[in-house]
């Protein structure tokens, strides 16, 4: 396939595993090479993605519904890691199944129970299939392309939206599929299926006509040599189809001017008498700048004069050698003596002219490509982008473009975190060649990126904010766990020195209260006495009084000592558990410290990269 790189890459990104592309179709005149572009997908999609599954009917092959679903199941191709014999059964065993489904249906004359059927069996098939080949379903990537959607019978684009739409959203092995259609043109019964479908947003892809230089690849491809690209280019529209037609066919078609042009092919030294005043005008154009192209060309003179004078130098083959990118580089003394001439006669013209040249000459040698120049025109307006800000500024084909250009041109742009800038001298060689005409930025992008900042500005003050006090939080944390491991270690410390050093054991002194018989006796005779015996007096009658309350409560000390605990028994085993237990503690701690630590390094890391978001504006005020 030549040409279509971008749009190829487009697709491959984003129907990739990690890609975001669900839906996608391709649109182009007829013979605009969609069924090629379609084709190279299928083989680019199975190459890239081991677990991929893709479903391509043959629209040559069908014209009813039966030979839509018998053609679907014939071609099916699966990536590296899917085994096709698999598939080739359920091919078989669905096309079997289908026309007993058929038979029945005709039968009973039952059109949606047919469509049931045909459905469930298709999806269920394939998923055993699939099972069989001992793939798990939800790392499949199924795609399904269907070519020419506009032209398939409305039965089909009933089953597609109905049947087939309801079962592949119940199916585990569909759960990731994507699809990618073709039609000449987006009309309005593609977009009422599409609708039905459930697509919400489907993206429009549009096969780009070849450039001249892919219409020489084009016909050498096919046993055709042409010298002059953009005439064919010109002649068939870019368009494959009528331009294999015109080399099968081949035409005189020529479209003279009314000053018609020298042939000085067999001119072996040429002169400046040798042309006309218009070809002098032409030779001194395109003697400035050291790459001739009709993209160059166009900054020294109108686009129509400049894609005349292109074609006409390329046939001029002592003047100008082709180089094998399509671009023409004339020859040095011829150069050299044409801008002399015009530094004579012009000055200061020629000046500007040689300014102009300077200018574009050092651009494209940094941007080579011309399809990429509108990426640079645009952010050399913002003093720092990011990626976020491309895809709210930019549609998802041209943000491709511009993440393509950072990924590839490391010196080209600044990168601090995820700001990204041009660099200055960069930078202002675009700048010059914007002045020159080299292009203009988006309408109102400056506007809009400033918006942008606004709103950036208002959400990482919050973000910054809600990550102040998450650090906050973890280094509270991370202290209190370092407290513990202190208090922790100390314990532990304190509980091996209290075995090790065992308190000297003291004997203990108990105290208790007995009865004495004796002194209850002795002082109760003592005060019965003293009632009855003159002689005994009251001092008697108190003295018995006091031996009977001693007699009643008579004091006991008891000294006892503790045992000694031998250093071998259970206490050692407790001890060993305790240290244990609080090792185990103290380790957990301390995991949990390292892991905060290294949270707190992304969040530092994270407030930072939004301080200097903060502080780097999109647009300078």
């Amino acid at each position: 396939m030549f040409g279509r790189v971008k749009e190829l890459q487009f697709v491959k990104n984003g129907y990739s595993q990690f890609g975001h592309l669900r839906s996608a179709i391709a649109l182009g005149p007829k013979g605009m090479g969609k069924s090629t572009f379609l084709v190279e997908v299928k083989k680019v999609h199975t190459e890239n993605e081991k677990t991929s599954v893709v479903i391509s009917p043959d629209s040559s092959q069908f014209g009813d519904l039966t030979s839509f679903l018998s053609s679907m199941a014939r071609n099916i191709t699966c990536g590296k890691e899917i085994p096709g014999n698999e598939l080739g059964k359920f091919a078989r065993f669905y096309g079997s199944q289908l026309v007993q489904i058929e038979s029945t249906a005709r039968t009973e004359n039952d059109l949606e129970e047919f469509n049931h059927k045909t459905a469930e069996h298709f999806v269920t098939g394939l998923e055993d299939a699939v099972i069989n080949c001992g793939i798990d379903l939800n790392k499949i990537v199924p795609l399904l392309i269907i070519d020419d959607i506009e032209r398939l019978d409305d039965s089909i684009h009933e089953w597609l939206s109905n049947s087939f739409n309801k079962r592949i959203r119940k199916s585990s092995l569909f759960e990731k599929c994507r699809f990618l259609f073709s039609a000449n043109q987006l009309e309005e019964r593609i977009e009422k299926f599409f609708s039905k479908f459930g697509f919400d947003k489907i993206t429009e892809i549009n096969i780009p006509p070849f450039t001249a230089l892919e219409c020489v690849q084009f016909a050498n491809s096919k046993g055709y040599e042409i010298h002059d690209g953009e005439d064919h280019r010109t002649k068939s529209q870019g368009n494959p189809l009528k331009l294999l037609n015109i080399l099968k066919k081949p035409t005189t078609i020529i479209e003279q001017e009314d000053n018609v042009m020298s042939n000085l092919d067999k001119i072996d030294t040429p002169n400046f008498s040798d042309f006309t005043e218009k070809e002098l005008n032409y030779l001194l154009f395109a003697s400035y700048p050291s790459k001739v192209n009709r993209y160059n060309l166009e900054f020294f003179c109108n686009s129509r004069d400049a894609a005349f004078c292109f074609n006409w130098l390329k046939r001029q083959k002592n003047l100008a050698r082709l180089q094998p990118d399509g671009d023409l580089v004339m020859m040095d003394d011829f150069r050299t003596q044409m801008r002399e001439f015009h530094k004579q006669e012009e000055p200061e013209e020629a000046e500007r002219l040689s300014t102009i040249a300077t200018i574009i000459d050092t651009f494209t040698s940094i941007f080579p490509n011309p399809n990429q120049h509108w990426i640079p025109v645009n952010l050399q307006l913002f003093d720092s982008f990011t990626k976020n800000l491309c895809r709210k500024l930019f549609d998802e084909l041209e943000c491709e473009e511009i993440f393509s250009l950072l990924d590839q041109s490391e010196n080209i742009f600044n990168v601090t975190n995820k700001q990204y800038s041009l660099n200055d001298d960069i930078k202002l060689v675009t700048q010059r060649f914007i002045e020159i005409g080299g292009g203009i930025p988006k309408d109102n992008i400056i506007e809009n990126a400033k918006n942008e900042w606004i709103k950036y500005q208002e959400e990482s003050t919050e973000k910054r904010s809600n990550l102040e006090q998450e650090r906050s939080n973890l280094e509270e944390e991370a202290f209190d766990a370092e407290k513990q491991i202190i208090s922790l270690d100390e314990l532990k410390k304190q509980l091996f020195d209290n075995y090790k050093n065992p308190v000297s054991q003291k004997s203990k002194r108990e105290y208790s209260f007995s009865t004495s018989v004796i002194l209850i006796v002795l002082g109760l005779g003592t005060t019965g006495a003293s009632l009855f015996v003159e002689s005994l007096g009251s001092y008697h009658a108190a003295c018995g009084i006091i031996l009977t309350i001693f007699g009643f409560f008579w004091p006991n000390v008891e000294v006892r000592k503790e045992a000694m605990q031998s250093a071998g028994n259970a206490p050692k085993l407790a001890i060993e558990t305790q240290q244990r237990s609080l090792t185990h503690r103290m380790s957990g701690l301390a995991s949990r410290i390292s892991s905060i630590r290294n949270n707190l390094e992304s969040l530092n890391s994270n407030i930072e990269s939004l301080d200097q978001g903060m502080n780097a504006p999109y647009i300078s005020e």
